[in-house]
């Protein structure tokens, strides 16, 4: 069988600072036609820019060699027509993160009627027909209205099902995904995945899914690669692949997924945190005179309390109000109800009181990289609580800073580089150790792990257990990973629009639900 996809010995390095970097080494794999292959392996391992050189889409800073043949034509980065004859009508991308991928500036129906006009010559009565139809496939509702709508009014999931419709629209031989589920929650991501799976049965088409979560690639793939530092050390069936591996990287992959469960807390531990009926909602303003005509009810009367050395876990769909509780409780929005930390009813602190308990009440959030100042060292950015909160000297500051460095995985001789000198596991890890600093009773994590790799998610949720066990933290860890929460949570809230609807303990979530949306969510994430 001539494959869709074929790649031979590719070689991929890219000029920086006047060295050659080699990201791909002696590369080989296809995919067949109708086949889902998965490229998997660890942040830095090669597998997108491997997705991308095979549309040519690397740039004048990349040296590529190799054979890459699309449907039995060889690629050739110098024909610019005959790429652009390629990209979007043969082979077809859906990127991880759709904001960046779709112009803010155009509406949903321009955007897609430029990607069919490229290939495509219809009058503009067929163009939106055509439109509707591929957004009809999708599982787009109210698409009158959604064609006039730009990217910024749409969800992340209703965001990824237009990039999906692009990518569609002139009917690819192959689909290449890199990452497309990343950064939304369990239900969406099975939504995008069941339909990915009808359109490329509708269509006929091959798919290259790259990704670092394998629970991901159990349900898909025919095939799968794994790929380290730049080269393929292990690929076969998949199901072959996964209950015996070869490799002991492969075999380090398939340990990561699996995570033990937290170590038992003292019935004894004392209450840390208690909160009562906790409400946000926010006004809608209409009018001339801006009047109150409702509101949206981001948490309903949220009640919930934790113990010393206990990590709550919060799971839900996105828009459930997991991140609007961690807002409330850091008095970052207004909220109504009782939030009593430490013995002190913070609700009703002003501003200089509360300052005092806030290096008691750290928070970790889910872009380190947005979190952190790209102008100031990891050094000047770990020890900025400690000017806020404390007067030391500048020698007892680094000490304390190197300190913590140590004790969260990192070189305390790479204090002096900046944010974007580091690994998107180094920059949590940052951040996680500007929330240690200051010694804090508890710690607010919200979706700390979402994007990152499995082997580096393991290593983060070991450091977090690690550093309870050690200064018995109280965790509040905010997440739509559930395998993660699992591996984290002595008790769950299950949210949903506002609203907890079920809690208890972890085992009893995962093995007795009670309420048929947890038992929803656990289907939609496989576990």
């Amino acid at each position: 069988m001539k494959p869709i996809l074929s790649v031979k010995d590719l070689n991929i390095s890219f000029l920086q600072d006047g060295l050659n970097f080699e990201a791909v080494n002696d590369l080989s794999f296809q995919v067949n036609k109708g086949e889902t292959v998965a490229l998997v392996g660890e942040s830095g391992s090669g597998k997108s820019v491997t997705a991308l050189s095979t549309a040519a889409l690397l740039g004048k800073a990349a040296s590529v060699n190799g054979l890459i043949t699309i449907d039995g034509n060889s690629i050739d980065p110098k024909d610019e027509r005959a790429l652009q004859r390629l990209r979007g009508n043969q082979v077809s991308f859906i990127f991880q993160e759709p904001m960046t991928s779709l112009n803010p500036l155009h509406t949903v129906e321009r955007q897609l009627s430029e990607t069919i006009s490229l290939h495509q010559n219809l009058n503009k009565e067929e163009l939106r027909e055509n439109c509707i139809n591929l957004l009809e496939k999708v599982g787009i509702r109210d698409i009158k209205f959604r064609l006039n709508a730009f990217p910024h009014q749409l969800s992340g999931g209703q965001r990824q099902r237009v990039m999906i419709a692009m990518a569609i629209a002139n009917r690819p031989k192959i689909l290449i995904a890199d990452e497309p589920t990343t950064a939304l929650d369990v239900t969406i991501q099975a939504q995008i995945l069941n339909l990915l799976a009808d359109l490329k049965k509708e269509f006929g088409m091959s798919m290259l899914f790259i990704t670092h979560d394998l629970n991901i690639v159990r349900q898909i793939a025919d095939r799968v690669c794994v790929m380290n530092a730049g080269k393929i050390v292990e690929q076969g069936v998949t199901g072959n692949v996964f209950e015996k591996p070869k490799h002991e990287y492969t075999k380090k992959l398939l340990k990561a997924v699996s995570v033990s469960g937290p170590k038992p807390i003292s019935s004894k531990s004392k209450v840390i945190l208690r909160c009562e009926d906790i409400k946000v909602w926010f006004p809608i303003y209409r009018g001339f005179l801006k009047r109150t005509v409702g509101h949206i009810k981001a948490l309903n009367a949220a009640t919930f309390n934790v113990r010393i050395g206990e990590t709550l876990g919060i799971v839900g769909e996105s828009g459930s109000g997991k991140s609007t509780i961690a807002s409330a409780l850091m008095r970052l929005i207004e909220s109504e109800g009782n939030i009593n930390f430490d013995s002190k009813n913070i609700g009703s602190l002003k501003t200089r009181q509360l300052r005092r308990i806030r290096s008691d009440m750290q928070i970790v959030f889910q872009d380190p990289f947005g979190s952190l100042s790209p102008r100031m060292t990891c050094a000047q950015i770990i020890a900025e609580g400690l000017e806020v909160h404390q007067s030391a000297s500048f020698d007892d500051t680094q000490l304390l800073v190197d300190d913590v460095m140590q004790e969260v995985g990192l070189d305390p001789t790479f204090k002096h580089r900046y944010p974007h000198e580091f690994s998107g596991g180094q920059r949590q890890r940052i951040a996680i150790a500007r929330a240690m600093v200051l010694k804090p009773k508890m710690v607010i994590l919200d979706e700390p792990t979402s994007a990152l790799d499995r082997t580096v998610q393991f290593q983060i949720v070991n450091l977090l257990k690690h550093l309870q066990e050690k200064y018995g933290l109280a965790y509040i860890f905010i997440s739509h990973d559930l395998a993660v929460i699992r591996a984290m949570s002595h008790r769950v809230l299950v949210m949903k629009q506002g609203d907890i609807v079920e809690s208890g303990c972890t085992e009893q979530i995962f093995h007795d639900p009670k309420e048929s949306y947890t038992r929803d969510l656990l289907m939609a994430a496989n576990i």
